[in-house]
């Protein structure tokens, strides 16, 4: 299961929390995950969620995919990869 993290800018810093585990496969066509949608090989500093919801900056979601969540075919290397939708569309088309 890949993790899906909350996250946002604090200065030069990205810091976010896990919001769930999901199935990387469905996952990526959900939320227009690609190759080039690749978006750091470091996770981010790791905040409570509480943190994260009541930040008032401008929040991403990320996809932690790791060697373990590769599957055959999959285009994606081990990294963060950042979906172009916002936070709120990519809990709903994962129906979280």
């Amino acid at each position: 299961m890949a993790k899906l993290w909350i996250t946002y800018r604090e200065g030069l810093k990205t810091v976010g929390a896990v919001r769930a585990d999901i199935p990387l496969e469905p996952s990526v066509s959900r939320l227009d995950l690609a190759p080039w949608r690749l978006f750091a090989d470091e996770p981010p500093q790791a905040v409570p969620m509480d943190q994260v919801d009541h930040a008032a900056d401008r929040k991403r979601a990320l996809v932690e995919v790791t060697s373990q969540d590769r599957y055959d075919l999959c285009g994606l290397v081990v990294g963060f990869f950042e979906s172009p939708y916002s936070v709120k569309e990519c809990l709903r088309r994962l129906s979280l």
